[in-house]
């Protein structure tokens, strides 16, 4: 889940089931009672339907509270004054190594590939809107100058920044489906 629309269908189809909801957020689903084992499936058909998974594998858990964590990283800006290891290391209650084994193994993508995509779609968000400079948006998004910037954005996306910018290519991915 990345939006707000999205917590809102979850909770409407557990409301579907009776399902006594506590909390829903990003990626998260707390319930006051556990659900039955039919009414379980019933939602996990639902939000299938609807383009979500319900995990029950704790390390896939893990993996995907690593991307979401990932991306608010690249997002707020805040946030993204700490080193990317350090800040996923304290958000967990295991070293930085243990998360990192873990996120290869379930997603065949180490977390500084995941790191660099996720940069590279905010890249073309702030291209996008046309406000700010590549030297603006380097500085942003905590590139070592716009040269860096422009290296990785072609090597990703297979074309400058300044062709993407010019070119009007705003072909974006969804935050939640980017793998490769």
């Amino acid at each position: 889940m990345v939006c707000p629309r999205c917590i809102a269908l979850v909770q409407h189809e557990l409301l579907k089931v009776e399902a006594v909801v506590k909390n829903v957020r990003l990626g998260e689903i707390e319930l006051v009672l556990p659900l039955a084992s039919i009414h379980k499936e019933q939602v996990k058909e639902r939000l299938f339907h609807a383009g979500f998974e319900v995990l029950d594998d704790p390390k896939q858990i893990v993996v995907e509270q690593v991307k979401t964590k990932i991306i608010d990283y690249v997002q707020n800006r805040q946030v993204s004054r700490y080193n990317l290891s350090d800040y996923l290391a304290s958000s967990f209650s295991f070293s930085y190594a243990r998360i990192a084994r873990l996120f290869v193994a379930h997603t065949a993508l180490t977390i500084e590939k995941f790191y660099i995509l996720q940069r590279i779609e905010k890249v073309k968000e702030l291209l996008s809107y046309g406000e700010l400079s590549l030297e603006e948006i380097a500085m942003q998004l905590q590139y070592k100058d716009v040269s860096h910037l422009s290296k990785q954005f072609k090597k990703t996306v297979g074309i400058t920044p300044s062709y993407y910018r010019k070119h009007q290519r705003f072909d974006r991915k969804f935050l939640d489906h980017i793998s490769t």
